[in-house]
């Protein structure tokens, strides 16, 4: 403003004063002209011409440069009164940091995770088709489709624009290095077509490949980690499951596509997929009852809403719904919605959580500022003495909050980086889009949105008080005998009260989600989890055919069995808490179904000894033996058995799967319950001889005497010896298994934790704050009622039931706030009510005595006022 007034503001002053001068000169030279003395003249022309210093004033103020200088005035003036209370200005500019700095990282998490498009062409347009069971069904989620129904689709739906087919596989590449296992989509010619991408170098699939599984298409992670992106793979063969295939294309760097159950229930593979090749089989072939294995994605053409298209895809359906009595129905999710699911509750919980600690965070500050603005009464009833408008006090302190907001802001956005940094390098794998995840435009106006917002809660009270002040009660404000009273402290009293009620429901949602975790943590998971390792083994390979496969499961069982500290072996189609999988409607074909009856099941595929190596335990009957290769047996758990057979003994009745073909098992054993995932009640399960099935893939269990490193060692080796192309991947021991199915749930039930406890700490500042400042206002007050022999108790008991009485009417608005919000939680709590009397009670302890102690520092410091300093005190 100086420069500009040295260079522009002095040249307009000048053609300034030349204009009045003029003025002045022919009004002079008129009055002359007419027979005036020329002093005469001169001081009568002055005289009508006006007031020259007013004429200047709104001259200035029509060319709007006054206004600027003003604000410069007041902008030096805030600078000015920030750098006078350096540890004011350091606490209030660091809390805002804080608060605005967690706040913006977490939107940009959601912003990353939730807000921002799908990185595919229109992703708007794309959907999940998915089967809804029937009503009454044991099976709560969401099926997977049919390979013949997708063919319908394709064919003749006139609302798609493309419609695509794909299965999750684990595919071992030979040749390029170590052997190593590959998570991969098998996918109809069209998926990517779809999805809206294409290779970057080489080529898509086209419609003849489909059924014809040798050629393959690669990430670019995986171009460049095992062929070194070298160019010219493609068009070369490589070995993938024992077999040649010709590389025909490599994706582009930024494609980042999701994976389990991402795409869906029940398909895709555990991590984002790395190789993809055609499906292996003509859809067309493939039988329209039963055998939802796959997942679909299509994409609906431009203007078509989803309702239409999902009627459309039912119509579809018609003729295969009366022949084979289908009884699920078709629904569309669309994709992102279904990408995110898992984690949008809990991201939106964490941002609701952030926002509450920024709101007290500007309360807090918006405190200390009417703290500031109290000593500062004398100063505004001068300034409106010599005629100051309420409306420039107003702006002074406003102007104030914006600064120290905007410093908070700049310092909040480098916390943010870097919090951003510090969630990436922690955070779970199973949050979904984390590599988009970054500090963008929106993620800037947010931030700048909430330096406004803050500016406006934390300066708004203190401004609107001092604006408000009368000049002659200002005067009197730091005279020897005015004291605080309670009318003056009641906003701030008021507002220790709004972060108290904050607080309180901050700590009884957290409370709710470690209560929850707690009891995930220890809930029946219906195995024993100590010493038990697993290892994952697939038999992609041509060679190992059905037989061949048999032969070496019931070696390698054997030989792990003699290693030493081994005490049992087994191996499983799929492990617990890994999900479900080869679930099938289950029912007694002994006897009719009765009406609206509907039944799920697990079918799991083990070798004898599985059971004890596991540690289920058996209930009723026996487990399978190595004798039942061949008989049609199988065993299942309690639940399964309460469903079919309610009071009754189920040995010796029958069981079968969904379909026509599927055979009748007797019932041998009911073992107990086994959770396919921790937050869910356990599935049906049934157990088979894996003789009758021979999976492709298994899991060897291992119960161990010693540590997990050796035993762990060796089965690598064994493994190994035994097939040198055998892809194998890192051994797990189950505890790894719950840690990791817990993994999500406890990062954000330590981040919701830790930004309650913060909560707690600044309710506590803010209570500590008025209290301090309320005595040291009553500092002359406190040293009359001492001298006239006041005991020291009385004096602490007056000043911890004024801190108090906040915090108590806070309490009590924070509780019955936090009914309302723990209910729409309700989806993030496991086996806790959401207004569960232990969580309220142990914050209705906590808290209160937070503030109790919070209260008796500045109680303490009342009690050993010396009355004749409290006198003289100003």
């Amino acid at each position: 403003m100086g420069i500009w007034k040295r260079f522009f503001g002095r040249r307009r002053d000048e053609d300034l004063d030349e204009e009045i001068g003029g003025h002045l000169r022919m009004a002079a030279r008129e009055r002359i002209e007419r027979g005036e003395d020329p002093r005469q003249a001169d001081r009568n022309a002055r005289r009508q011409f006006g007031n020259e210093l007013l004429i200047r004033e709104v001259t200035r103020d029509m060319w709007g440069w006054a206004a600027l200088d003003r604000l410069a005035q007041d902008l030096r003036y805030a600078f000015r009164q920030i750098a006078r209370s350096p540890g004011f200005a350091t606490v209030a500019v660091l809390t805002l940091a804080l608060g605005l700095g967690a706040t913006t990282a977490m939107f940009s998490i959601v912003n990353g995770v939730l807000l921002q498009p799908l990185k595919f062409r229109d992703s708007s347009r794309l959907f999940v088709v998915e089967n809804v069971p029937p009503a009454g069904s044991t099976l709560t989620r969401h099926l997977p489709v049919n390979a013949r129904h997708f063919h319908e689709w394709r064919t003749h739906c006139r609302s798609c624009e493309e419609v695509s087919l794909f299965q999750g596989a684990d595919l071992t590449l030979v040749g390029a290095g170590e052997p190593v296992r590959l998570p991969a989509l098998q996918v109809s010619f069209n998926f990517f077509r779809t999805l809206g991408v294409q290779p970057a170098i080489g080529r898509d699939f086209v419609v003849e490949e489909e059924g014809n599984f040798d050629k393959v298409i690669l990430t670019d992670a995986l171009w460049h980690s095992r062929f070194a992106g070298d160019r010219s793979i493609v068009g070369r063969t490589i070995q993938i499951a024992g077999e040649a295939h010709t590389v025909v294309g490599i994706m582009p760097p930024g494609l980042h596509l999701p994976s389990g159950e991402q795409w869906g229930a029940f398909v895709g593979p555990p991590a984002e997929p790395l190789i993809f090749r055609p499906l292996m089989f003509a859809p067309v072939r493939q039988d329209p009852s039963g055998s939802l294995n796959y997942s679909s994605v299509i994409r609906l053409r431009p203007g078509v809403r989803p309702e239409p298209a999902t009627a459309e895809l039912n119509a579809l359906l018609a003729d295969f719904v009366r022949q084979y009595q289908i009884e699920t129905r078709i629904a569309l999710t669309p994709l992102q919605r279904q990408v995110t699911r898992s984690e949008r509750g809990p991201l939106l919980l964490l941002l609701g959580v952030v926002g509450a600690v920024l709101l007290i965070v500007c309360v807090n500050v918006g405190n200390l500022m009417l703290v500031r603005t109290a000593s500062r009464y004398r100063e505004a009833g001068v300034r409106m003495a010599l005629g100051a408008s309420r409306a420039r006090l107003f702006g002074l302190v406003l102007l104030e909050a914006l600064m120290l907001s905007a410093i908070g802001g700049v310092a909040g956005l480098g916390l943010a980086h870097a919090g951003l940094k510090l969630f990436l390098a922690e955070a779970p794998v199973a949050v979904p889009r984390l590599e988009e995840i970054g500090m963008d435009w929106r993620v800037l106006a947010f931030a700048a949105l909430a330096t406004a917002f803050s500016t406006i809660l934390c300066g708004l009270f203190p401004a609107w008080r001092l604006a408000r002040i009368e000049p002659q009660e200002s005067l009197k404000a730091g005279s020897v005998t005015a004291t605080e009273g309670g009318r003056k402290l009641r906003l701030r009293e008021v507002l220790v009260s709004l972060e108290v009620a904050l607080s309180t429901v901050l700590l009884i949602v957290s409370g709710l989600l470690i209560l929850s975790f707690v009891r995930l943590m220890h809930v029946d998971k219906g195995f024993e989890v100590a010493q038990v390792i697993t290892q994952d083994v697939s038999f992609l390979n041509p060679k190992y055919a059905r037989g061949v496969r048999r032969g070496f499961l019931e070696e390698m069982v054997a030989k792990l069995a003699r290693i030493p500290g081994v005490q049992a072996v087994g191996a499983v189609s799929q492990l617990p808490l890994q999900g479900d999988e080869w679930v099938s409607g289950l029912r007694d074909p002994d006897r009719p179904l009765r009406p609206g009856e509907s039944a799920t099941a697990n079918f799991r595929f083990v070798t004898p000894d599985y059971r004890r190596a596991m540690g289920i335990p058996l209930k009723q009957g026996r487990f399978l033996e190595d004798s039942d290769q061949n008989r049609p047996i199988a065993v299942v758990s309690q639940r399964a058995a309460r469903s079919l057979w309610p009071n009754q003994n189920p040995i010796g009745k029958h069981v079968r799967g969904a379909g026509p073909s599927k055979p009748s098992l007797e019932v041998v054993g009911v073992v107990g319950e086994v959770r396919g995932r921790l937050e869910q009640d356990p599935p049906m399960m049934v157990y088979e001889h894996f003789w009758r099935m021979q999976p492709i893939a298994m899991s060897f269990v291992l119960r161990t005497q010693a540590g997990p490193a050796p035993v762990a060692a060796a089965v690598r080796s064994l493994l190994s010896s035994a097939d040198p192309e055998m892809a194998i991947s890192r051994s797990r021991t189950m505890e790894q298994i719950v840690e990791e199915s817990l993994a999500s749930r406890k990062f954000e039930t330590y981040l919701a934790v830790a930004f309650a406890a913060a909560a707690l700490v600044l309710a506590s500042l803010g209570i500590y704050g008025v209290i301090s400042f309320a005595v040291a206002r009553r500092t002359p007050e406190m040293g009359i009622r001492i001298a006239l022999g006041a005991p020291g108790s009385q004096l602490m008991a007056m000043v911890v039931r004024q801190g108090m009485a906040p915090v108590v009417l806070g309490l009590a608005a924070g509780l019955a706030g936090a009914v309302v919000v723990s209910r729409l939680i309700r989806s993030q709590l496991y086996e806790v009510a959401p207004n569960d009397p232990l969580t309220m009670a142990c914050v209705s302890i906590l808290l209160p005595g937070v503030a109790l102690c919070a209260c008796w520092i500045p109680a303490r410091r009342a009690t050993r006022i010396d009355p004749l300093k409290a006198l003289r005190f100003e």
